[in-house]
This record gives structure tokens, C-alpha cells and sequence, in this order.
């Protein structure tokens, strides 16, 4: 080995002193590169076998890794996989006086930062290392900034849906404003006589009353395959088939409802506040896609077929689930699964704002029946 210039190198860099474990079956090898790198003030541990070498590692956890290739038990190669396998931040150096190109390659490809060959002049293992620290740095960089975004992912899926999360993520464009027209399913839901429920109440109170009714009535929405477009005050309005299309999705729609009446029931056995919901179904077509401003979008879907949904929710008496005859009649193919819920024709209607009445049907099951 040469020390040439031993006295009159640079340190290191001035930055915090790193744990660095030296693994070497040489004491003259380890003596000197020990004297220079506890010269830069950083410190050293030691390691004279491969089984040492682990233990140590995983005592003390080193930034840096200086790592002969031949060493006693378990030669360096082995070491390598295995401190990979613990650690992909630290930093490791082979190092070798067996000049070999492949042994080079195969030490790279195990996971080392650099090879260096014996004998080394201490400039190289100098140079070696702070290349080498450069890269652990930035690959701890990197991991904070992943993990900083995957915490910022998560923040934004507790505001966005995730079919839509994905699909802006999937995109290789920024979301731009328009739509597309899309047959879907919309319904929508709230709670009946919410506001002379609510207007004795404190405003704390009734947030938290909602709150335990949307801790579970959502979820039965997504577990269907619809989307939460919005909530509004006391109610929601949900998407089946867009942005996820199913072939299915009035059926899924009529489930979800039904689900969320029945759940509905079961808890206000035993609660002391009762609510009743109001749910109203409607099948056709709407432009679908992002609605506003191009500062401020909201994905929703925009029609008569939304409004209509809309009105019939809002004339269902409580614990009612309203659908019309476009609905039903994509509910044919369903078959047996809706053998037990009956789809009761109310008539025509005529809806405000609308010239054209509509047939509408309140879809009934014995659950509803013990409201």
C-alpha cells in the first residue's frame, strides 16, 4: 500500500463525523487507514472476519462501510448481500488486491457504492469516500423527499377520492376543464328533518352527529364501486360509473342504497339520536369531468339526469329510496339478486323546474319495513 502525501492531505469534508467500520483480515492495513481517518475526527470500528463484520453492523449501524473482498468465515461478497439486505443507505466500499474486472462488476451489482484496488494511495480512498458519502447523502435525501410525498399522498386521498386520485396520477397531462358525456348512475342522500333536528342542537354537536353517520355511510358507496362526489351539508351526491365504468353500475347504485338504509336501521336501534335517510337514483346521461375554474375544478357530473336524482331525493319520505323506470330497467339482467326487494310503481310525477313527468318506483325490502 502507498501513503503517499499522508501528512499533507485535506480532511474529509467538514461535515458531522461519520461511524465508519473497516473490515480487513490485515492489522497493518487497518492500523493506517484507522490513523487517517481518526485524523478527520471520524469514528472507527473494526472488524477482522465476515461474521464480525455483520454483528458490528448491525451494532452500531455505520455510515460507511470500507470492505475487503477476501476476508475469514464469509468472504466480502457474502457480507455485502447481507448488509444490503439491512441497509440500502449506507455507504460500502469493496476493496481488493485481487485486480479482477468481473469481481468489480460483481461487487457493484451486490449493492457497493465503489472498488477500489490495493494497493491504494490514501488520495484515492480519500477521493472514494467522499464520492461515496455524496451519494448515501442524496439517497437519504431522496428517501426524506419520498417520504415526504407519500405523507402528502395520503393527506390528499383524505380530501380526494381514490379513482380519481389515480387517474390524475396515471395522466401525463395537468387535469384540464370540459367533460365528456358518460350514462351514469346518481344518487343522492341526506337525512330527513335534519334542520329541526338540528336547530336546538349546538353547532359541535351536530358536526359530530354527522360525522359518525358519514364514518360509515360513504364506505358503503366506495365498497360498491361508486364515487363520492361531494358532500353537502347533511347529504352526499355519489357517481357509479364514472371515473370507474362497470357495465352494472344502476345495480351497484340500487345495492349501495339498500346497504345504507339497512345499516341505517340496525344502528339507530341503539342510539339515542335517530336520523332517517332519503334516497334518490337516477340512470341516464351527463357530462362528466372537471367543472369550474382552471385555478379551481371540481370533478363532478353536470345535467338533467343529476337534477333529477336530486329532486328525488328530496321528495322521499324518511327511510324512502326513490329510483325511476330507466334505473329499473337496467336492472333486468340482475336477476335473482333482487328477487327479495320489490320496485313499487308510485306513478308519474312531475318534478319542479321539469315539463316532463316521470314514473317513478320506491324500491322496498322487509329492513325497511322495521323503521
Amino acid at each position: 500500500m502507498s501513503f503517499d502525501g499522508l501528512l499533507d492531505l485535506p480532511k474529509l469534508s467538514g461535515s458531522q463525523p461519520l461511524k465508519i467500520l473497516l473490515v480487513d483480515d490485515e492489522p497493518a492495513t487497518l492500523q493506517l487507514v484507522r490513523r487517517l481517518l481518526q485524523a478527520d475526527g471520524h469514528d472507527i470500528y473494526e472488524a477482522i472476519d465476515g461474521e464480525q463484520a455483520i454483528q458490528t453492523f448491525d451494532a452500531i449501524r455505520p455510515d460507511l462501510v470500507l470492505l475487503d473482498v477476501v476476508i475469514p468465515k464469509k468472504d466480502g461478497l457474502e457480507v455485502l448481500v447481507e448488509l444490503r439486505q439491512r441497509d440500502k443507505m449506507a455507504g460500502i466500499i469493496m476493496v481488493s488486491a485481487l485486480t479482477s474486472e468481473q469481481l468489480a462488476v460483481k461487487s457493484m451489482l451486490g449493492g457497493a457504492d465503489d472498488y477500489v484496488n490495493k494497493p491504494f494511495r490514501l488520495k484515492a480512498i480519500r477521493l472514494s469516500i467522499r464520492q461515496v458519502m455524496d451519494k448515501v447523502r442524496l439517497r437519504r435525501r431522496n428517501e426524506s423527499l419520498q417520504a415526504q410525498l407519500i405523507d402528502a399522498n395520503q393527506r390528499l386521498r383524505q380530501y380526494m377520492a381514490k379513482p380519481l386520485i389515480e387517474t390524475l396520477l396515471n395522466s401525463p397531462l395537468p387535469p384540464q376543464l370540459g367533460g365528456v358525456r358518460e350514462t351514469v348512475t346518481v344518487l343522492f342522500l341526506d337525512f330527513a328533518d335534519f334542520t329541526p333536528f338540528s336547530e336546538n342542537l349546538p353547532p359541535d354537536d351536530v358536526v359530530q352527529i354527522l360525522n359518525e353517520y358519514f364514518a360509515y355511510l360513504p364506505n358503503i358507496v366506495i365498497e360498491h364501486g361508486g364515487f363520492m362526489d361531494k358532500i353537502m351539508g347533511d347529504g352526499f351526491m355519489a357517481l357509479f360509473n364514472a371515473p370507474s365504468t362497470y357495465v352494472d353500475h344502476a345495480s351497484r347504485a340500487v345495492r349501495s342504497a339498500i346497504a345504507m338504509r339497512r345499516e341505517m336501521i340496525k344502528r339507530n336501534q341503539s342510539r339515542s339520536h335517530r336520523l332517517a335517510v332519503r334516497i334518490g337514483i337516477h340512470t341516464g346521461e351527463a357530462v362528466v369531468g372537471n367543472i369550474g375554474a382552471s385555478a379551481f375544478m371540481n370533478y363532478t357530473a353536470i345535467g338533467d339526469t343529476v337534477n333529477l336524482a336530486k329532486r328525488l331525493e328530496e321528495s322521499c319520505d324518511p327511510h324512502q329510496i326513490l329510483t325511476t323506470a330507466d334505473t329499473c330497467l337496467r336492472l333486468e339482467k340482475a336477476g335473482a339478486e333482487f328477487a327479495q326487494i320489490g320496485f313499487i310503481s308510485l306513478g308519474l310525477r312531475q318534478f319542479k323546474g321539469r315539463r316532463n313527468s316521470v314514473e317513478v318506483f320506491s324500491i322496498e325490502d322487509q329492513m325497511a319495513d322495521l323503521a
